[in-house]
C-alpha cells in the first residue's frame, strides 16, 4: 500500500469515527439532560405569496424534565404583504383625485417571543422539540409613491419617476403609515442534531401571527418559516 492509498484510508476511517463518536461525545455533556441552550438561525419566510428573510437568536433554560422556557429575537426583512393594502388604497385614490401614482414599500419587522419549548424523547443522537409562544412585533414601513401623469396638489407636473412622497405629506394628500407594535404568537418545531460535544445543528419550522394593524392589514398576517441554524447546549 502506497503512502497516497494510506492516507486516504486514514482520512476515511478518521471521519467515519468522528461521525460516529462526535453523537456520543454529544451525551457526555450538553446531551439530552442539558441545562439550557442558545441558538441562532437564518431563513426563508413565507407570507401572502411574498418570501423574505428571516434571522432568529434564541435561549431557552430547564424548568423541568424534557421541558424549557424560551424566549427568542427576531427579524423579518420585508412583510410587504402587509403594506400591499396600504399602497393599493392610496395609489386608488390618489387616481380619483387625478394623479397616476406608483406604489412601492418595505415592512421590516424586529419581534420578541417568549414561550414553553418540549423536547420529544427519542434517541442518543437527535432531540426533538416542540415550541409556543406569545410576544409582539414591531412594524417599521416604508413608502415611496413615484409620479407617472396628472398634476400635483400645488399645480406642479414632476419629471416621471421622481419621488414625490413627501410633496403629498406636505399637501396632506398622504398620510405615510407610522410605525406600531403588534401582538404576535408563534408555534413550531424542529430538532437539535448534535455533532461536537455541547454543539448542535438545529433544523426547524415556525409559524406566526401578527395580529391586525389598523394602519397596515386589516387581518392578521401569517408567516412559515423554515430555520437552519447551530445551537449550544450546557
Amino acid at each position: 500500500m502506497n503512502g497516497k492509498v494510506l492516507i486516504k484510508v486514514c482520512s476515511i476511517a478518521a471521519t467515519f469515527v468522528a461521525l460516529v463518536a462526535a453523537p456520543v461525545f454529544a451525551q457526555e455533556s450538553g446531551g439530552e439532560n442539558a441545562r439550557g441552550y442558545v441558538s441562532a438561525f437564518g431563513g426563508a419566510a413565507w407570507t401572502g405569496g411574498n418570501s423574505t428573510g428571516n434571522v432568529l437568536f434564541e435561549g431557552g433554560a430547564r424548568i423541568a424534565s424534557h421541558l424549557m422556557v424560551f424566549t427568542n429575537v427576531g427579524r423579518f426583512a420585508d412583510l410587504q404583504a402587509d403594506l400591499q393594502p396600504t399602497l393599493d388604497a392610496t395609489t386608488t385614490d390618489l387616481s380619483n383625485q387625478g394623479l397616476d401614482i406608483t406604489g412601492a414599500g418595505t415592512l421590516p419587522a424586529w419581534y420578541g417571543v417568549g414561550g414553553l419549548r418540549a423536547e420529544i424523547p427519542a434517541n442518543k443522537h437527535v432531540f426533538p422539540y416542540l415550541l409556543g409562544g406569545v410576544g409582539a412585533a414591531r412594524l417599521s414601513p416604508t413608502t415611496q409613491l413615484t409620479f407617472s401623469s396628472g398634476i400635483m396638489p400645488d399645480g406642479s407636473t414632476p419629471d416621471v419617476g421622481t419621488d414625490v412622497t413627501t410633496m403629498l405629506e406636505t399637501a396632506g394628500s398622504y398620510a405615510a403609515p407610522p410605525p406600531s407594535t403588534a401582538l404576535m404568537f408563534m408555534f413550531g418545531g424542529g430538532a437539535q442534531i448534535p455533532l461536537v460535544p455541547h454543539w448542535a445543528v438545529d433544523l426547524g419550522y415556525r409559524y406566526s401571527q401578527i395580529a391586525a394593524d389598523s394602519t397596515l392589514s386589516a387581518t392578521p398576517l401569517k408567516t412559515n418559516v423554515m430555520t437552519f441554524g447551530f445551537g449550544y447546549r450546557f
